[in-house]
């Protein structure tokens, strides 16, 4: 048995309380700018946009909108901000609200107005605490072609760093 005296036993009991409250700071999210292109004068359509964590599947969405029906023309979108838990390696990807099977759209890395580009795999963003990227994302007709995953599940597409 341990003989503590009284004070020593009441500085002990304070300094576990303290302990008990103390816990490791939270990482800074990084912020990820998603940019979706959907060429001159938008597309008069809605699209939900993802940033999925690769090995945990953890997903964001968020929703993006650019309307514009019958003679009416509105500009692409402004770019979407994500928050995201870091470090992690996320891709980053899109589908048309209205036909989400049919119209999908991935981040390549492939850039503005670069038409000789591999589009067909998606491209993995590695995230640091407190980092800021920036992720472009077109409409150009091969990367419809670029598989994406299911939500909320490791991702198991093709994809490389």
């Amino acid at each position: 048995m341990l003989m503590v005296g009284k004070g020593k036993l009441i500085i002990l009991g304070c300094v576990l309380l303290l302990a008990g409250c103390l816990t490791a700071p939270t990482p800074e999210p990084a912020q990820v700018t998603v940019t979706f292109d959907m060429g001159g004068g938008g597309a008069g359509k809605s699209a939900t946009l993802y940033a999925q964590e690769v090995t945990s599947g953890e997903t964001v969405s968020k929703a993006y909108s650019s309307s514009g029906h019958g003679q009416v023309v509105l500009p692409t979108s402004a770019p979407l901000v994500f928050s995201l838990p870091a470090p992690g390696v996320y891709i980053f990807y899109a589908n048309l609200v209205n036909a989400p099977e049919d119209y999908h759209y991935g981040y390549t890395g492939c850039p503005k107005g670069v038409d000789d580009c591999q589009d067909d795999v998606l491209q993995a963003l590695e995230v640091q605490p407190g980092g800021v990227y920036e992720v472009y994302i077109s409409d150009r007709i091969g990367e419809r072609h670029a598989p994406v995953p299911t939500p909320h599940t490791p991702v198991s597409v093709p994809y490389e760093k």
